[in-house]
């Protein structure tokens, strides 16, 4: 009876942990500075895309392939850095676990949707089918951010769920207005991704230096 008692308790504290944890998102200080930098680059990306649609920005080739291809080189670098970091660092307890397993299993399934829909892009000839990825992993980060919320129980993290889902749905239905969709785009990465990421960088931060 004692040993049913201590496993009742023992799985009780591991829930209180789970919903309690420290407030933060969990990605760490490295982790968010990934994130927020991301949407950063990717949202000036996008925003240059949307000056040279609406007729602001001539890049030419060149300056369209250095467009299409940097942000991608920054974001390995970056995200080898982090690598590097995090693998250094503990992973910080029951809830950073599950959020960082949230946003892996999410990365998963990106890497899966760009085979779907560039194969999809290839077979039809028709590159409408690639702008549905980044629809879809609008909305998949709206459902990591969801689990997210769901753990700290921060309504600034639904918001940003419920702005991800949104941009999501709205890049999908204007896949055949190019202006529209990158400026949801570029404006949303900002919104959803960069801001969010800074605040989590910052939160941890002020979590390393709290006295124990």
């Amino acid at each position: 009876m004692n040993d049913k008692i201590k496993s009742a308790q023992d799985d009780l504290a591991f829930l209180r942990t789970i919903v309690e944890g420290s407030g933060g998102a969990g990605l760490g200080v490295a982790g968010g500075a990934l994130y927020s930098g991301a949407g950063l680059i990717y949202g000036l990306q996008c925003l240059v895309y949307y000056g040279q649609e609406i007729g602001l920005i001539r890049l030419g080739a060149v300056g369209n392939q250095v467009l299409a291809w940097l942000p991608t080189v920054i974001f390995v670098i970056m995200m080898t850095v982090v690598i590097v970091i995090e693998r250094k660092r503990s992973s910080g307890g029951v809830t950073n676990r599950a959020v960082n397993a949230a946003f892996t299993g999410a990365g998963i399934a990106n890497l899966a949707l760009i085979l779907i829909f560039a194969s999809a892009a290839a077979r039809n000839h028709d590159f409408r089918y690639w702008l549905f990825h980044p629809a879809v992993v609008f909305v998949l980060q709206g459902a990591v951010w969801y689990v997210i919320f769901v753990l700290r129980k921060r309504m600034w993290m639904a918001l940003v769920a419920a702005g991800w889902i949104m941009s999501g749905v709205a890049l999908g239905m204007l896949i055949n207005r190019a202006d529209l969709y990158l400026l949801i785009a570029g404006l949303g990465l900002f919104a959803w991704m960069m801001v969010p990421g800074y605040v989590m960088m910052r939160q941890a931060m002020r979590q390393a230096v709290r006295p124990a």
